[in-house]
């Protein structure tokens, strides 16, 4: 990876690119508002790395990085949106994929002008427009799922009683699983393709009902 790829990479996983991922909980508002605690969030977060986004997601973007035409990253959508059956949860993917789409298409336009995708789902977009940025897709695995990790611990500070350092302290505990999740996702993404967490799924369609929110989602 050339010193200018390893540049887009902090660009594109630093927490100011603006998609507007800090507006989003993916469900974790609804479990701060039934008592959730600090031992239940580290264990919430280390269950989406191994069977739930950590898997999905991931399985999606290394699938996206070796697909070559748009039919083939439609189906991937396509495919993709079948296993995130809670509106919430796919609506999130598809804006953040979106907003990172147009925003990259305005920064790298000669390698992504003829990108066009109709569910831009953003772990999708995110390894397309990491391969064409010339990111190695174990950099890009790392990246994508530590910044979904720390998006989350972020949430976590402003709906539960957590400080930004004991956001950090977490984030370092759970460092290994991203590392065991990225490694597993490279050696088969397709066996990968899957997400278990139907508890999380339940919390993040009931989190469109609460009657005080914090998150749109």
């Amino acid at each position: 990876m050339t010193d200018l790829a390893f540049l887009h990479l902090l660009q594109l996983s630093d927490s100011a690119f603006p998609i507007g991922a800090f507006a989003h909980s993916s469900g974790l508002e609804t479990y701060a508002q039934n008592g959730m605690t600090k031992i239940d969030l580290e264990e919430y977060l280390q269950n989406q790395l191994e069977v739930g986004w950590g898997r999905l997601d991931l399985a999606a973007l290394a699938l996206a990085y070796e697909v070559e035409d748009g039919v083939g990253l439609e189906n991937l959508c396509d495919e993709l949106s079948s296993w995130k059956v809670i509106p919430g949860i796919r609506q999130t993917s598809l804006k953040l994929g979106g907003r990172l789409l147009t925003l990259s298409k305005r920064l790298f336009a000669d390698s992504l002008t003829e990108l066009v995708l109709t569910q831009p789902h953003h772990a999708v977009v995110f390894g397309v427009v990491g391969k064409r940025s010339g990111i190695e897709l174990r950099s890009l695995l790392l990246a994508y799922a530590q910044g979904t990790l720390m998006n989350q611990l972020v949430a976590a500070t402003r709906c539960l009683s957590l400080s930004p350092e004991q956001a950090q302290e977490i984030l370092v505990r759970l460092q290994p699983v991203i590392v065991a999740a990225a490694k597993s996702v490279c050696d088969d993404p397709k066996t990968s393709f899957f997400s278990a967490t139907p508890a999380a799924d339940i919390r993040a369609h009931q989190q469109a009902f609460l009657y005080t929110r914090l998150f749109q989602s």
